[in-house]
């Protein structure tokens, strides 16, 4: 179908769009041909930049301003002449951050600039898989940030950092650390957690942690003011919530993490890795000394450090009374009781020996008998696993959610 010069369009998806003649402004980015695939959940503007042949396959509307606000264009200019490091964009659930973000990038491209994007957003992951916080240098402009390969992951286990705070924070300074040295200005797109005692305490840790040298508030009102009352005012960019800013249902976000989820866990090899040969990370497993009780029958047990007392793996819960005789056995004042077949499906982090995140595995059993974690992973450098990070989500090799763990559970 062919649009004159300064139409504007809303496709939502799903839908196709091939742009086959002519040239369209899309989220920043211009392009003069391309086929473009919208999700689910998902909306993107087209605006004609000059008469165009565009095919779209699905849901469009036509409207009649631009989408991007006239505040968005003024900060690009402005950033520009003096290019911050660091860019932390703040707001709440379905303001428009990953837009705005995406917005950002493909503008300082278009002027030269090399530009890195780190997603915070581990329940709505677009760079790597849910439960990661993900690093990517763009090549080129693009429509979806999900398009980019990941330069760089690590690994949360989690679809929220609400009970993974510490790590949270952790894998955002390292992977800013990381992006300082391969890009002339780092983006940083964080969820939409931003109030109660640990919103506050994620963002305004971020803040003090990162040390960005701009703040981007997008809010409808003054909704994240609290989050920045220490800092230099200077620092800081208020931008309004566009009024195309849409919302996204649970429903449509579980089939969009599924959706990653899929692409991210293609062409899995079950692989085993031998107790002897890895250590574990954020769990108790494998970080005690290897016991064996004679009082109670269990499948492995570990005396751990201090008065954590020591670790039991069993087919059924212990007793009171078999708690009672294992405390006797080995002089200790907790048993902490894990129970065999709560890890299958369990997703965890596969890391080398520089603790790099080289991907992400789903558990299909431990073998306790054969000393032996059995599980599928899209990784092919098996060899240079030594880490296995413990997460608390769940994914079956169908790629649907399949629960969660209490995190350290293990």
């Amino acid at each position: 179908m062919k649009y004159e010069k300064g139409e504007i369009l809303i496709v939502s998806g799903p839908a196709q769009i091939k742009i086959k003649k002519g040239l369209c402004s899309i989220i920043g980015a211009e392009f003069r041909e391309g086929d473009f695939t919208v999700h689910k959940g998902k909306s993107i503007p087209v605006e004609v930049m000059e008469e165009s042949q565009i095919e779209i396959q699905g849901e469009v509307k036509k409207i009649p301003h631009s989408t991007i606000p006239e505040k968005w264009k003024q900060i690009v200019e402005k950033f520009s002449s003096d290019l911050p490091k660091i860019i932390l964009v703040l707001g709440e659930v379905d303001t428009g951050k990953t837009f705005f973000s995406t917005y950002l990038a493909n503008s300082f491209i278009s002027r030269g600039f090399k530009v890195s994007m780190i997603d915070c957003d581990v329940g709505q992951s677009d760079i790597g898989p849910p439960g990661t916080i993900g690093l990517a240098v763009f090549e080129k402009p693009v429509v979806f940030v999900s398009e980019l390969k990941p330069t760089s992951l690590f690994f949360l286990g989690s679809h929220s950092p609400g009970l993974h705070l510490v790590p949270a924070v952790v894998g955002v300074k390292e992977l800013t650390e990381m992006a300082k040295e391969m890009s002339d200005v780092v983006i940083i797109d964080t969820p939409g957690w931003v109030q109660g005692d640990g919103g506050r305490l994620l963002r305004t840790s971020e803040i003090d942690i990162l040390k960005p040298d701009k703040i981007i508030l997008l809010q409808r009102e003054s909704e994240l003011e609290h989050l920045v009352k220490r800092e230099n005012p200077q620092k800081i960019e208020r931008v309004h919530v566009s009024k195309k800013a849409t919302s996204t249902s649970d429903a449509d976000r579980k089939l969009l993490r599924e959706k990653i989820a899929s692409q991210y866990y293609q062409n899995l090899k079950k692989i085993e890795l031998n107790f002897k040969d890895i250590a574990t990370d954020r769990v108790f497993f494998l970080t005690g000394q290897r016991i064996y009780p004679k009082s109670v029958s269990v499948l492995w047990a570990e005396r751990l450090s201090g008065w954590e007392g020591m670790l039991a793996v069993t087919e059924k819960p212990l007793t009171f009374e078999e708690q009672k005789l294992l405390k006797e056995e080995f002089k200790v004042f907790n048993v902490r009781n894990i129970l065999t077949g709560k890890e299958k499906n369990l997703v965890v982090g596969l890391l080398d020996n520089e603790k790099n995140c080289l991907g992400l595995g789903i558990i299909e059993k431990i073998d306790w008998e054969k000393e032996k974690i059995i599980l599928h992973t899209p990784i092919n450098k098996i060899e240079k696993v030594k880490i296995v990070q413990f997460g608390s989500i769940k994914f079956s090799l169908e790629m649907k959610e399949a629960g969660f763990i209490e995190p350290g559970y293990f």
